[in-house]
């Protein structure tokens, strides 16, 4: 057990000294506190770490959070796959390497410079209130925080630190819009009428028009489309009788695409459930055929289905950007992508068209398509309905890409596909995921059919002038 000693120095001060026994027998002494509570603390330390049966560091606690969480980082290749270590990787990036407030609100600008023992709950706290404040998304929010919890959880487990200070903070939960079960997508906005995705597809400039309407029309995730190559589209042959049914199409799902650094590499797709094949419609049936006939690359199988693009420059005004105030605009990156997107949403379809340099030997960036191509579509089909005056046509204004997927799913179940097969469709690994996600869409409570069956057992038996009378 550690002890507390009172002492008093050649000029008379009274000081506090701790002693204490290592497992290994031997005896420490450590002085210099000035108070009795000061070297009460150190002793219940020492005991701590006599208890777990390991010798006692008093400067463990004074390692920087930001040299731990590289050590429990490079711990984790090991065991996660690259995508998701590349994504701890960035959330543990150095403040000067983030954008917006991430150089602020950050992982490494809240924690990297302090050290673990002046790491408190209360601390962790506040951060989590800060990025609610800043109306972080809930899954921001619990991925920052849990990122945090795991390496002060390492540092738990490598006597660094004796408690997890991320411990008992509460965070905001993952509810729906609606404030309903975590998980649940019960947002209007998120689901488009068939006349909305048509204005959408419109706006977009070619070939994007084509993976707009395959993200409506088939449900994939968005690395799902980038991962596409020109295999995976399976269209059958044209049919010589014209008054037969035509063969419809489908997608081969069995890849992602992810931006490792400067790299578009390909991986797996999310679980095993996620690959599949998806049938097609025949209006895009026909219009991947018709897209493949302009495709450069179409006679090989493994190449990008969608191309990579990047904006030509425009024409120069020789006028500097400035923000409303007249300064020069060095806002950050959220309105500068705000602007960018208003600026190219003015531009006719042609005109977009025209600005795109597609590279057809790189799959699909996501981010640069959606930045430059997916954003200013919404608010170019909302110019174009409000021009024409037709509301139904209107796009929610902060519409976002994955809003396509949950569309499929509301496009299914609005012609009664079974949800077993709209599951099957989108990839989820169960029906009860689909039944979770898009719960009032499957109204699994209307027995309406089974109801009139029963009815129907119970019809009156018909009688007539040939039925004899056996009692008078």
């Amino acid at each position: 057990m550690a002890s507390v000693e009172k002492r008093q120095t050649n000029r008379g001060a009274i000081t506090y000294i701790v002693k204490w026994r290592e497992p290994d027998g031997k005896h420490r002494t450590k002085g210099g506190f000035a108070t009795k509570k000061a070297a009460e603390n150190y002793a219940s330390k020492a005991e701590a770490a006599l208890i777990a049966g390991i010798a006692f560091d008093p400067n463990a606690g004074k390692v920087l959070f930001r040299d731990v969480a590289q050590h429990w980082l490079e711990s984790r290749k090991v065991d996660l796959k690259e995508t998701t270590w590349r994504g701890y990787d960035y959330a543990l990036s150095p403040a000067k390497d983030r954008r917006g407030d991430g150089k602020t609100l950050g992982i490494d600008a809240v924690f990297g410079g302090y050290p673990l023992n002046k790491i408190t709950r209360r601390y962790i706290q506040a951060w989590v209130q800060r990025m609610v404040d800043a109306r972080k998304k809930p899954s921001t929010v619990r991925h920052a925080y849990f990122t945090v919890r795991m390496v002060l959880a390492q540092a738990v487990a490598d006597n660094k630190i004796a408690a997890n200070p991320a411990d008992y903070v509460k965070i905001p939960g993952e509810h729906s819009t609606n404030g309903g079960k975590p998980g649940v997508v019960d947002d209007p906005a998120q689901f488009l009428s068939a006349a909305q995705v048509s204005a959408l597809v419109a706006a977009a400039p070619w070939p994007y028009n084509v993976l707009v309407h395959v993200a409506a029309w088939a449900g994939l995730r968005a690395a799902e489309l980038g991962g596409l190559q020109v295999g995976d589209v399976l269209i059958p042959a044209k049919l010589l009788n014209p008054n037969a049914p035509a063969k419809l199409g489908a997608i081969r799902v069995t890849r992602t695409v992810r931006a490792i650094g400067s790299d578009m590499r390909y991986f797996p797709t999310k679980t095993k459930g996620s690959n599949r094949k998806v049938p097609l419609r025949a209006a895009t049936t026909e219009l991947l055929r018709d897209y493949l006939t302009m495709h450069p690359r179409a006679d090989e199988p493994t190449a990008a289905l969608f191309p990579n693009l990047s904006l030509a420059p425009a024409k120069p005004t020789g006028v500097r950007a400035t923000a409303p105030n007249g300064e020069p605009d060095n806002r950050d990156h959220k309105y500068v992508a705000r602007r960018q997107a208003t600026a190219l949403a003015e531009l006719t379809v042609e005109e977009a068209e025209a600005r795109l340099v597609l590279d057809w030997a790189e799959p699909l960036r996501h981010q640069t398509f959606y930045k430059a191509v997916y954003r200013p579509a919404v608010l170019r089909a909302n110019r174009a309905a409000t021009a024409a005056g037709d509301k139904a046509a209107s796009l929610p204004p902060e519409l976002r890409f994955h809003a396509l997927r949950h569309t499929y799913a509301s496009l299914c179940a609005a012609v009664g596909v079974p949800v077993r097969e709209v599951a099957k469709f989108m990839g989820h690994a169960t029906t009860t995921t689909t039944e979770h996600i898009y719960t009032h869409l499957f109204d699994t409570d209307d027995h309406t059919d089974a109801m009139a069956a029963l009815d129907a057992l119970d019809q009156p038996t018909p009688t007539g002038n040939n039925v004899i009378q056996l009692h008078g």
